[in-house]
């Protein structure tokens, strides 16, 4: 009898334990909250594009034996290593986005979800631009290069990432439940991820993205046909490069008919053109892309918590 009991409670305790999670534990250090699992040199199918870490940020709960069968919609950022390890992070300035999503979550006022932090590459430039830009410099001594291969990069999500996380993590896979977000050149690409693949990706935000790019070429393509994606979420600070948050304003001229209330677009009183900005900002941006419309009306009313303390501006990168 003992050993029919031994054996029961082995079983009983093998159900609880919870599955182990895949990639590497980012160990816990300031700076980090929650779970962030790294998977180191994710390689790809495609010559044109290099492998990269990719890391995961799992929300409260996620390995309770209560959630086992619950699944997450799922967050791709880009520049992944700014986003949640200051260790990482350009400068050491991150988005906060494991403090932001946890605090939301916890909070009960957004569901929880998967972020997925792709790190950039030397040839962020080339990656994040969906054309070529055949200016020699953007108007302030800075060189642009022509870039130009961010298709053969969206295609490397699309193709080779995404099946990997959606086999790998408990994910809801569908493009209402599949957002991608991206600043100044991640902006670009992500807006790119919108026009090409609007059957992966339905919610997709621009954060300060650079509408300078090849002349502005991706409002004209947006003001022809806008992709058919459920939300977007674009927004520029009135204090990064002028002429900038004109630009933003025609562009929501031009595609507002197209998405009525499924568009927000915003100038920013005093927003700048880096991290610390951007996090400001980042509750809000994800409550418009995750939360149901009407919860959101009620629980934008309500104020939030300081941002986090950040290092000072610097000037900014494309």
């Amino acid at each position: 009898m003992l050993m029919v009991m031994n054996v029961v409670a082995a079983l009983l305790a093998a159900q609880v334990q919870p599955a182990a999670l895949p990639g590497k534990a980012v160990d816990p250090r300031p700076g980090i909250t929650g779970t962030v699992r790294l998977h180191e040199q994710v390689d790809s199918s495609l010559s044109a594009v290099p492998p990269r870490n990719v890391v995961v940020w799992l929300p409260p709960g996620y390995s309770d034996p209560a959630n086992a069968d619950r699944r997450y919609p799922v967050l791709y950022m880009h520049d992944g290593q700014n986003g949640f390890d200051p260790s990482t992070a350009f400068l050491g300035r991150e988005w906060h986005a494991d403090e932001v999503a946890d605090r939301l979550v916890r909070q009960g006022r957004m569901p929880p979800l998967i972020i997925v932090g792709i790190w950039n590459t030397p040839e962020r430039v080339a990656e994040y631009t969906p054309d070529q830009d055949m200016e020699p410099d953007r108007g302030d001594g800075k060189p642009q290069g022509l870039g130009g291969r961010g298709l053969a990069y969206l295609a490397w999500i699309v193709n080779d990432l995404k099946p990997m996380i959606d086999a790998q993590y408990r994910t809801r896979t569908g493009p209402s439940d599949t957002a991608m977000m991206g600043s100044s050149l991640g902006g670009i690409i992500s807006l790119a991820a919108a026009e090409h693949h609007a059957a992966t990706f339905g919610r997709v935000a621009a954060v300060s993205p650079s509408l300078w790019w090849n002349r502005g070429g991706v409002i004209d393509r947006w003001r022809e046909r806008p992709p058919a994606i459920d939300r977007l979420w674009i927004c520029m600070g009135d204090r990064e490069r002028r002429g900038l948050d004109e630009r933003l304003r025609g562009f929501e001229t031009a595609i507002r008919p197209a998405y009525g209330p499924r568009l927000h677009a915003e100038v920013v009183p005093g927003g700048t053109h880096d991290e610390p900005s951007w996090s400001a900002r980042l509750d809000r941006v994800l409550m418009f892309l995750m939360v149901d419309p009407l919860d959101r009306a009620v629980q934008l009313a309500e104020p939030a918590p300081p941002a986090p303390a950040a290092p000072p501006a610097v000037p900014d990168a494309p």
